[in-house]
């Protein structure tokens, strides 16, 4: 077995073991080519390779290779207070043990761990068998369980379902009534957060509040669809963002939703808000993707009552590793 950095392979090398990796986030959405897909994935990752403290290393044996990248995450360490990272990317070729990319994974977490990061998280394909193993063998726990569905422009278009209220384009004097929102609507909420028992409950709560917050202002979303009752009084909000590196690299442009919420006794509203945004990503011949946790049927019959289709499934892990 022989454990290389990063910075000792060339840039064909890359472009091999990422086009023979079989699990491409995009696969299924028969919308970008393989080389296209290839193209998209070899950009997501020097976007890793360019961030300050990265760690990737690539493990080689006969039989196969396979590469580990990741990074601090800045933001989410002042944020939580903890240092935090991730491991973004888990390739490997085909017939690859999994003995290659276990020791890709272990240099990756002693890496960060080095860095003085104490809490480690990374999302794996569901479909990828070898590397579940691999990160729960490495000491990662089973956090979330999410599924993308997509709605192509090249098919029949949303299909219409009930609205509640009037649905609008969002304007700045909307954000308080969003925020109160979103507060309301994720109290008790349990994400990847609030189940990870190293993280303080009260920043895992806030944190839903903190990207309401910066989709409204523009930093995490491109437009945001509100419902009122006709006097300014929300029911809901919807936002969507434009999916990157893909829709500038990858020949289609993929609006991706972001985050939304609505009051509790108007749950109904987010199928027209849903609806909005997924109607005007089709006029404009864009792809729509949203994603969600596997067990809120709620969400996923809106998708599916809006005639958007099953794409992708993930699994989100973390790993703690202070004392």
């Amino acid at each position: 077995m022989k454990l290389r950095d990063i910075a000792a392979v060339d840039a064909a090398f890359l472009d091999r073991l990422i086009d023979s990796y079989g699990f491409k986030p995009y696969r299924n959405y028969r919308i970008l080519s393989r080389r296209r897909q290839t193209t998209v994935m070899r950009a997501e990752l020097d976007r890793i390779l360019q961030t300050p403290d990265h760690v990737a290393f690539v493990v080689e044996e006969n039989e196969g290779t396979a590469m580990v990248c990741g990074r601090p995450l800045a933001w989410d360490s002042q944020f939580f207070g903890i240092p935090m990272g991730r491991l973004d990317a888990l390739l490997r070729e085909t017939g690859a043990p999994p003995s290659a990319l276990r020791a890709a994974v272990d240099g990756g977490v002693e890496r960060l761990r080095g860095l003085g990061i104490r809490h480690v998280a990374v999302k794996v394909d569901a479909a990828d068998s070898v590397a579940l193993t691999v990160v729960e063998d490495a000491g990662f726990r089973l956090m979330d369980s999410l599924v993308t569905y997509i709605a192509h422009p090249k098919r029949p278009p949303p299909r219409r379902v009930k609205e509640v209220g009037i649905i609008r384009p969002f304007v700045s004097t909307d954000t308080d009534q969003v925020l109160e929102i979103t507060r309301e609507a994720y109290q008790g909420f349990r994400g990847r957060f609030q189940v990870d028992p190293h993280l303080p409950r009260d920043r895992s709560d806030e944190f839903y509040i903190e990207w309401a917050r910066k989709c409204c202002t523009g930093a995490m979303a491109d437009r945001i669809y509100v419902a009122d009752d006709g006097q300014g009084h929300l029911f809901g909000w919807a936002s969507v963002k434009k999916a990157e590196p893909v829709s500038s690299i990858g020949g289609a442009t993929i609006s991706s939703g972001s985050l939304g919420a609505c009051r509790p006794d108007r749950p109904g509203a987010y199928a027209g808000l849903i609806r909005a945004a997924a109607m005007d990503n089709y006029n404009a011949g864009v792809l729509t993707e949203a994603m969600t946790q596997s067990s809120n049927f709620s969400m996923v019959r809106v998708l599916e009552a809006v005639g958007a289709q099953y794409a992708r499934a993930e699994y989100t892990f973390h790993a703690w590793l202070g004392s």
